[in-house]
């Protein structure tokens, strides 16, 4: 069994999510088993994997676990009506909660699962002098799943987890931190396994047990591939058995990304290479970063592995959609609206293209600050862009949005190697971006499927959006290009040969 531990999986992900998920496919594709591992609570988990067209058995979290809620195999869709209020009780509802009341006295609030036509998601209890005491959350699939308790002050103090048969499993105490909020200061599981109470003192102790629960289960073999650094590393140093760890490195792993030899390593990496010879393997989405960290640890095992897979191209000429069938003069970006991805920059460079191309367009997904995403709209207004530009929210399926643009762009500092990139190539747009570690060098071949800029030269990216704007027929062979280096390097079936070659099995 194969184990890929993240944090979560959330409505707007990052790229970190996202080769997990494309993950997991490739290895049910190959009838192997894997799991995603989340770690956080989370209630809405199992609608919330369907948007990326994953099943319940492709994600295992933590809290499903040991309440015994991983293979709940049908769904109850709760409303207000079947939770049964007191008859004589006055219900006031509203768009997102309504109001249970008994008399003039607030009793409860019944709250809604976002985007559905209520579906109870909680339940608030009022003592007679309006002050929150008690809240039943409710999962998604209709069971009540935990219960919180408030003392005198409103602030958190107990947190008990159930089974969906009603059994209480677990409890999480709270005591006041230094500012007067909750912090988590124990956890109990009930009874576990008949053997009586087991204690940890948070989270992250409680996620170690989980994992080294995960790995006596598993027949034969068990491999964990941790995501997240910060949330995988910490606990497979702690995981002392004979299970397999790897760890699969997104980030640019240096502080400072031109130096990446000799810089400081990122806080989350550091503990892992200082005891590299306890992970079997460290996984990399590009060749380059292979080189500068085993500069660094020659005897590490190391190695890189695609993020994304797509199928060889077949002779019909219906597997691409040429430039003349997309929006005409159309750039994208996809990735998170930040300030180190060089948003600003991007649509300053873009406002170039326009003075070239008038009726150039440029369309960017993705997830950001809300005061930053207000500071790019204003700086839209300020370029007389709001005509051109359209900042769309992130987009779970953004897969069928790149077959509608021209050609993709990125500006940032550093990235362990962009999975939007690969993405757009494998849907035929050329990429133009700035040189940086990791991906722009090793995705795209200079002036055949896109082009590499030095960074800061804005003006120099402009002239070659203008250049492959301005004609249709270099833009053709760029875009033909892009499918045919993407669907040539990171086939399904040379992927999967690589994971076996690495791995050392054949699974």
């Amino acid at each position: 069994m194969f184990y890929f531990i993240n944090e979560y999986i959330l409505q707007k992900n990052s790229s970190v999510e996202h080769t997990a998920i494309n993950r997991v496919k490739l290895f049910t594709h190959y009838k192997q088993p894997a799991k995603i591992v989340t770690k956080i609570y989370d209630r809405l988990l199992h609608r919330t994997i369907t948007d990326f067209s994953l099943t319940d058995e492709q994600v295992i979290n933590m809290f499903d676990y040991f309440q015994e809620a991983t293979d709940l195999k049908q769904s109850v869709f709760l409303k207000a009506d079947d939770i049964h209020l007191p008859i004589d009780y006055e219900i006031s509802v509203g768009a997102n909660y309504s109001q249970v009341s008994n008399g003039d006295t607030l009793v409860e609030n019944v709250g809604f699962i976002p985007g559905t036509i209520g579906r109870v998601f909680y339940q608030e209890f009022f003592d007679p002098q309006g002050n929150r005491i008690e809240t039943d959350l409710w999962d998604w699939r209709g069971f009540k799943s935990a219960t919180q308790y408030f003392g005198q002050n409103g602030k958190l103090i107990m947190q008990r987890y159930y089974t969906p048969t009603g059994k209480n499993v677990l409890e999480e105490y709270y005591a006041p931190d230094t500012q007067g909020n909750p912090l988590l200061s124990r956890v109990i599981l009930k009874n576990y396994h008949g053997e009586g109470d087991r204690f940890f003192q948070n989270s992250d102790d409680l996620f170690v047990f989980f994992l080294k629960e995960l790995s006596k289960q598993a027949e034969g073999t068990t491999t964990f591939i941790s995501d997240r650094p910060g949330t995988g590393v910490k606990p497979l140093l702690a995981l002392d058995d004979a299970s397999r760890k790897y760890v699969y490195i997104p980030i640019n792993h240096a502080v400072n990304p031109n130096d990446p030899v000799h810089a400081d390593l990122d806080g989350f990496l550091q503990p892992a290479f200082e005891h590299f010879k306890h992970f079997d393997g460290f996984i990399t989405a590009t060749v380059q970063q292979v080189e500068h960290l085993s500069v660094r640890y020659p005897t590490a095992n190391i190695f890189a592995m695609p993020a994304a897979t797509t199928l060889p191209l077949s002779k019909e000429a219906d597997d691409q959609v040429t430039p003349d069938q997309r929006k005409r003069h159309s750039l994208l970006y996809v990735g998170r609206i930040a300030q180190d991805k060089r948003i600003d920059q991007l649509l300053r460079m873009f406002s170039l293209v326009k003075d070239r191309v008038p009726a150039a367009t440029f369309t960017l997904f993705g997830y950001g600050d809300p005061k930053y995403l207000e500071d790019m709209q204003k700086l839209i207004t300020e370029l007389n862009l709001e005509h051109n530009v359209t900042l769309n929210d992130y987009t779970p399926g953004i897969e069928s949005e790149y077959d509608h643009y021209q050609v993709l762009v990125n500006m940032a500092f550093a990235d362990g190697g962009p999975v939007a990139m690969a993405e757009a190539m494998m849907h035929g747009l050329p990429v133009v971006s700035y040189r940086f570690n990791y991906g722009p060098a090793e995705y795209i071949d200079e002036g055949v499927n896109g082009y590499l800029i030095d960074s800061g030269q804005s003006l120099a990216m402009a002239e070659k959006i203008v250049d492959l704007f301005n004609d249709d027929k270099l833009l053709a062979d760029f875009s033909k290009a892009a499918y045919t280096s993407a669907h040539t390097r990171w086939t399904r079936r040379k992927v999967w040969n690589r994971w076996q070659r690495n791995l050392k099995t054949s699974f």
